[in-house]
C-alpha cells in the first residue's frame, strides 16, 4: 500500500518562486572549510525550504556537501544560513547573440534555518506569488478586452457593409453632371 503512494505525498514541496529580472537574484556561497573562496552567483528559484542557483561549471559543490549561503529573501532582509547540496545538474544558457554557456545548477536545502528567517522567507515568497498572480489576472482581463473589441469591430464592419450608404454604388458616371444606373 505504501509503495503506491507518490513522492509528493511523502515529501510535499514548498511553493517555488521563480526569480526574475529586477529581483535581487544574487546569492553568495562558500564551501565549508574556513578560508575557502566566497562566490557570487544567480538564484534561479527559492522556497522556504531551499533554493536553486547557478555556478560556474568547475566550481560546483558536491551532492551532500554543506555550504554557507547568504542572499536577500524576496521583499525581506538578508539571510545567511547553512545548506545541504541535494542536487547538481548541468545547465546551459542560450542567447541569440552569444554562444551557449554551460553552468551547473545547484539545488540546496536549508539546514537549521531559524523560525524567524523561515517565516520571513514564507511571507516574502507568498507576497511575490500573489503579486505575480494579480499581474497574470490583469493581463488575462486585458487580453479578453482586446479580443472582445476586435470581435466587436469586425461585427460592426460587417453590419456597416450591409447598409446602403456604405455599399459601393452601382451607378456609372456618363459625364461630369449625369449618372445612369447600371
Amino acid at each position: 500500500m505504501a509503495a503506491e503512494r507518490n513522492f509528493e505525498e511523502l515529501y510535499p514541496r514548498a511553493p517555488r518562486y521563480m526569480v526574475e529580472v529586477g529581483d535581487n537574484d544574487v546569492v553568495r556561497f562558500a564551501h565549508m572549510p574556513k578560508g575557502s573562496k566566497t562566490m557570487h552567483t544567480r538564484i534561479i528559484n527559492i522556497s522556504e525550504s531551499g533554493m536553486a542557483f547557478l555556478v560556474p561549471y568547475l566550481t560546483a559543490p558536491q551532492i551532500d556537501e554543506m555550504i554557507k549561503v547568504q542572499f536577500t529573501a524576496p521583499n525581506a532582509e538578508s539571510v545567511a544560513c547553512y545548506a545541504k547540496v541535494v542536487r547538481v545538474q548541468v545547465h546551459r544558457t542560450y542567447h541569440k547573440t552569444k554562444k551557449p554557456q554551460t553552468f551547473k545548477m545547484v539545488a540546496v536545502e536549508f539546514e537549521n534555518l531559524h523560525p524567524t528567517q523561515r517565516q520571513m522567507l514564507s511571507t516574502g515568497i507568498t507576497e511575490q506569488l500573489k503579486k505575480k498572480q494579480a499581474e497574470y489576472r490583469r493581463d488575462q482581463i486585458w487580453t479578453q478586452c482586446v479580443w472582445f473589441f476586435m470581435d466587436l469591430g469586425s461585427k460592426l464592419r460587417q453590419l456597416l457593409a450591409k447598409l446602403p450608404i456604405f455599399r459601393k454604388s452601382s451607378a456609372k458616371k456618363v459625364d461630369d453632371n449625369n449618372y445612369i444606373d447600371a
